[in-house]
């Protein structure tokens, strides 16, 4: 896994996307993106995109390894257009390597995609199919990549896993997250330590230069409790229960890079 993320793509959710729900939605995000500032990453912040009410999930846009970007396609024609933005960004700010899907039949979006920091897993669900899985695959020669089913009803493959630390992975208390957890112990070329959390939503997770970031005792109480118990480095706890309720889980909030050698100077966005 990456040792220092240095910069952050985010993009603030709109009005289009949460309705009378906004103001809360926002405040939310704005923490999310403060805590980042506090683990020193550098932030590269958009305004909020109406026409493309899920913008503000730009973690399925692209997949960031090792100084590449690989864009995806995520579900739905409406969010192409997305992946137009995000790739200029990428590219012109953050000095990025671009990859492209080499398929036109490729499906794929980055919250199926699990970087471990020594193998790529890629969830098989019903918005990343097998080309996908081959283009990552291509994309990041220098990583064994396999494939796991994703099943029903888990919308993506980091709603059952993530990772919590250095070969450190977090499983969510579902029926399906331990299905995909199982299919991973099969075909996972390394050994991993193994987080079996409480909540279902709780698997979704952020690990950034050293910090864990999971949700509040709020949301997931039981599995903060395991966090106090088992974690022994900086955890920052977050309330977003608006955000998670409308999709945006805390893995899709943000896309994450390390320096790169050509990266340009960026100053952190201030509210």
């Amino acid at each position: 896994m990456a040792l220092k993320y240095t910069t952050a793509l985010v993009i603030q959710p709109s009005r289009e996307a949460f309705g009378n729900d906004y103001e809360k939605a926002k405040a939310e995000h704005d923490r999310f993106v403060d805590a980042l500032r506090q683990l020193e990453v550098n932030i590269l912040e958009y305004g909020p995109e109406e026409r493309r009410p899920n913008a503000h999930k730009v973690g399925d846009i692209a997949i960031i390894i090792n100084g590449t970007a690989l864009m995806c396609r995520p579900f739905g024609s409406d969010r192409q257009g997305e992946v137009s933005v995000v790739r200029q960004t990428l590219k012109k700010e953050i000095g990025l390597t671009i990859a492209e899907l080499n398929n036109d039949q490729a499906q794929l979006e980055g919250s199926d995609v699990l970087f471990t920091g020594q193998e790529i897993i890629v969830g098989i669900s019903t918005h990343t199919n097998e080309a996908g899985a081959q283009s990552v695959a291509r994309a990041f020669p220098e990583y064994p990549t396999t494939i796991v089913a994703v099943p029903s009803p888990l919308s993506c493959l980091k709603d059952a896993v993530c990772m919590a630390g250095i070969n450190v992975m977090a499983i969510g208390n579902s029926e399906a997250a331990r299905k995909v957890f199982k299919s991973i112990g099969e075909v996972a070329s390394s050994n991993y330590k193994v987080l079996h959390l409480a909540e279902p939503i709780a698997a979704s997770v952020l690990y950034v230069n050293g910090c864990l970031m999971h949700y509040d005792q709020t949301m997931i109480p039981e599995t903060c409790q395991i966090f106090e118990n088992k974690i022994d480095y900086l955890r920052y706890p977050l309330d977003l229960p608006v955000l998670q309720s409308h999709g945006a889980s805390l893995h899709k909030l943000a896309l994450l890079s390390g320096r790169v050698r050509n990266q340009r100077h960026i100053a952190s966005t201030m509210p």
